[in-house]
């Protein structure tokens, strides 16, 4: 370190040493550095090679001073390059000290640069459309389906899926390694495939995935809960929690209410119960409440009841809101969720017919993720 510092300084000593030789000689700074005054101001025109902005800084130098940004091609006016330091330039700009700012030189140009930048992004948009298209030309079904996994071989450790067989194709989702899906049909670089997890369908690149084999015959699927028409407006669609029937209760005016029940007795009652609630008229989520109003919920469950609040993010970006009986009176849990200005709230209880049963944390997580699996679908 010390070293450095040293040869810092004879480098400091030997620049004072030829400015003072030049100045002794006649010459001003400007002449030394090769800068003509009678050049400047000037117009110049912002040029950055990947075209964006430019910072506009207080002084000349980097860090946190920045005062404003030029768009790409955007014409300044420039007084001077600094004497002292000529990688920067000294411009006019209104949000600077005495209507001055400061931008390095190596983004300045003498021209109006062209649109040369955008002419290749608009030739490499319609490149990838033309793919896209000859992809789904090529598009065709598989005889057979059959299983693949991502293979992230790319850095970042994720791949693309798309609505589409090619880049110019919105992306549905980033995948993880090893995610597995099914395919259902083939272009001649890409695969259709439905992802296991979501059950979306697009589309995912041949070179990033491992094809694993035929398609496993599936599980018996669980009993339907099938649509329930809520007002006109919705429908919930799901599967039931395995072992469980459904018996509606109500389906007249703002309100349904169903049973979900077991034969096995030692299984928790479920029931569900969807309403109009003025209170959610301007919302769609329970996201979308104010910190205030969830607050005002969270005091609803807590007023007659001593529970633990908590909540869960679902697949569908839906919160739920959790409220579990802690104290010595009947065990239950109470889960609402919103939508739309609906509450839809699903209460878990004992079967009486079990004495003294205590909800297990299974059977709530049961409860939680049935809920959070619910289809919102838009009345016909």
């Amino acid at each position: 370190m010390k070293k450095k510092i040293v040869s810092f300084l004879l480098a400091v000593m030997m620049m004072i040493t030829a400015l003072s030789a030049a100045l002794a000689e006649g010459q001003t700074v400007e002449e030394l550095l090769g800068i003509n005054p009678s050049d400047w101001p000037k117009t110049m025109y912002v040029y950055t090679e990947n075209g964006g902005k430019l910072n506009v800084r207080r002084e000349p130098k980097t860090g946190d001073n920045v005062i404003d940004q030029l768009e790409y091609g955007t014409e300044v006016v420039v007084e001077m390059l600094v004497v002292i330091n000529t990688d920067w330039a000294c411009i006019r700009n209104q949000k600077g000290e005495n209507g001055i700012g400061y931008v390095m030189t190596r983004y300045l140009v003498n021209t109006q640069p062209s649109d040369a930048k955008q002419r290749a992004e608009e030739a490499e948009r319609k490149k990838n459309l033309e793919e896209l298209n000859r992809q789904l030309a090529s598009a065709k079904a598989v005889d057979q389906p059959f299983m693949i996994a991502v293979r992230a071989s790319r850095a970042s450790g994720w791949v693309n899926f798309r609505v589409g067989p090619g880049v110019a194709a919105d992306r549905i989702a980033s995948l993880p390694d090893g995610r597995e899906m099914k395919v259902i049909g083939e272009t001649a670089k890409w695969y259709q495939a439905i992802d296991t997890e979501s059950g979306k369908t697009g589309y995912v690149s041949k070179n990033y995935v491992t094809v694993l084999g035929p398609v496993k015959e599936d599980a018996p699927a669980k009993a339907q809960m099938g649509k329930l028409n809520v007002n006109g407006e919705f429908s919930l669609q799901c599967q039931l929690p395995e072992g469980y029937t459904m018996q509606l209760i109500n389906t007249l005016g703002t309100k349904i209410s169903a049973f979900i029940t077991s034969e096995d007795t030692q299984k928790p009652i479920l029931q569900l119960s969807i309403a109009f609630d003025e209170l959610f008229a301007s919302v769609e989520r329970m996201n979308d409440l104010t910190d205030e109003a969830l607050k005002g919920l969270e005091g609803t469950f807590t007023e007659m009841n001593e529970v633990d609040i908590s909540y869960k993010e679902t697949a569908y970006g839906t919160k739920l809101l959790i409220a579990r009986e802690t104290g010595d009176d009947t065990d239950f849990v109470d889960i609402l969720s919103v939508y739309k200005g609906y509450s839809i709230e699903f209460v878990m209880t004992p079967n009486p017919a079990a004495k003294d049963q205590v909800l297990t944390d299974a059977q709530i997580q049961m409860c939680i993720d049935f809920l959070s699996e619910l289809d919102f679908i838009p009345a016909e």
